[in-house]
């Protein structure tokens, strides 16, 4: 089961912004959940596009 371009596009950026909000509150909890979220959703669109081009 693959998600559709436009959603691992939104995925991605998704991650990135709160990747980035993270980053700016990373001395408290919740940013450092934040950048984790954001890693992780990163990651699973960046995983979930190679297994889709890559086979």
């Amino acid at each position: 089961m693959f998600f559709g371009n436009t959603t691992l596009l939104v995925m991605f950026v998704i991650g990135i912004i709160f990747s980035i909000i993270g980053f700016g509150l990373r001395d408290h909890n919740p940013g450092m959940v934040l950048m984790g979220i954001g890693f992780l959703a990163t990651l699973f669109a960046i995983i979930n596009k190679a297994i889709e081009v890559f086979g």
